[in-house]
């Protein structure tokens, strides 16, 4: 098991270094044109991959009475992934991005859905207690996508021929390498009956809307800024959030393994034992990221300029609130999780639609009055807002824990 972590963790990173080393060599090789048309295509796909999730894999890889096959899991993978790309495709045009925008966004879409298709197939896997699939998948794609879009962006300078190379790259690892090694642990068609798939689909259904909801806290504002302030300034921004995002994806790390002992705790009804525990990880979250905070006021600045150039010094300002950001939304992330084991769904859903409605109304107005940071800014506040909701969400699933026998532990 301890190797199976290992591989799925380091499979992870590198793939999510991957990504990071793309928008760098995007904004080092292309400018911050280039990088702005790069990141409306991974905003507005990040947006639409949460459709194609249906945020079915948590509850997947609990069903372990076997509510649903694996044929309908995948089934009900198949036809969202067909009905987020047909949205992507609708949503684009409709909000202006045409050309090679739109080109661009179907491109890294398509790279998304090839992402989906093996989460899906990784559930499976998990199942089959084979986690080391889904960190050998992941290690094969960060590496090879990054090989096939710098073997094209190099030499010819076009960003479209480099997704298509890096989305093409990453349809066929699936195809080749996903699908065979988890057919080999398990049977399963790649299409079900409809109504197997919709009753699964309804069951999940809150679980794609919060999903739904997350992604678009950070990706509404940055299309709002690209829309008032231009590519190059969203290209400079994303630039510096995406080092940024892999501190959050770090934290992630941190307290997602955790989720099993808080279940535990739920379930023996150890309300002491679940807020300790909920007080020493929010307490090591904090200190992570103060640490980080504080090494980003003398290094932030020069390491940008380190990695993305002199053309990045005048963005440098647009780092430290980026990074409260990723401190905000990492504990939001905690929250959910926590909020997730307590099986508090309205309240989840409750704390992202107050956040959303922000974004929507405050960043618009916020930019405008405090510039680019505008859209950090109302992040901020939006994930604030959401944080508060599913604190209260905590308390009251705390005060309703029970033990199997009906008694808190208090009353033991």
């Amino acid at each position: 098991m301890r190797r199976q972590l290992l591989w799925n963790a380091a499979g992870n990173i590198l793939y999510l270094g991957a990504q990071w080393a793309v928008t760098v060599l995007v904004t080092v090789l292309g400018g911050l044109s280039d990088a702005g048309v790069l990141s409306v295509a991974m905003s507005v796909s990040a947006t639409f991959q949460t459709v194609a999730m249906f945020g079915i894999r948590s509850f997947q890889v609990s069903d372990a009475e076997g509510k649903y096959s694996n044929t309908t899991y995948v089934g009900l993978r198949t036809l969202t992934c067909a009905a987020a790309l047909a949205a992507c495709l609708l949503f684009s045009p409709v909000s202006g991005y045409l050309g090679g925008q739109l080109l661009a966004v179907f491109l890294f879409m398509l790279f998304r859905l090839a992402e989906c298709f093996s989460d899906v197939l990784h559930g499976i896997a998990q199942r089959q207690g084979r986690l080391d699939i889904a960190g050998k998948s992941f290690a094969v794609k960060g590496a090879g996508l990054l090989v096939c879009f710098l073997a094209v962006y190099w030499p010819w300078g076009s960003l479209n021929a480099a997704l298509l190379s890096m989305s093409l790259f990453s349809c066929a690892s699936t195809l080749l390498y996903d699908l065979p090694a988890v057919r080999r642990l398990a049977a399963f068609g790649l299409l079900d009956a409809l109504p197997r798939c919709l009753r699964l689909a309804r069951e999940t259904l809150p679980l794609c809307v919060y999903l739904f909801l997350y992604a678009a806290l950070t990706t509404v504002p940055k299309l709002i800024l690209e829309k008032q302030s231009g590519g190059d300034v969203l290209g400079a921004y994303s630039s510096i959030f995406a080092p940024a995002m892999l501190v959050q994806a770090a934290a992630g790390y941190l307290y997602n393994p955790f989720a099993p002992a808080f279940a535990r705790l739920r379930l023996a009804g150890d309300r002491r034992g679940f807020g300790r525990l909920l007080l020493k990880l929010s307490l090591v979250i904090l200190a992570a990221f103060a640490a980080v905070l504080l090494l980003a006021l003398p290094f932030g600045e020069p390491v940008l300029i380190l990695v993305f150039g002199e053309q990045i010094r005048p963005f440098c300002f647009l780092l430290m609130p980026i990074l409260w950001v990723n401190a905000a939304v990492s504990y939001l992330g905690f929250l959910s999780m926590v909020v997730i084991v307590l099986r508090g769904f309205r309240w989840l859903l409750a704390g992202y639609a107050a956040g959303f409605l922000i974004c929507l109304l405050a960043t618009a107005p916020a930019i405008g009055w405090l510039g680019p940071n505008g859209a950090s800014y109302s992040i901020i506040a939006a994930c604030a807002v959401a944080i508060l909701v599913l604190a209260a969400g905590v308390i009251c699933g705390l005060r309703g824990a029970r033990r199997p026998d009906g008694t808190h532990k208090e009353d033991v």
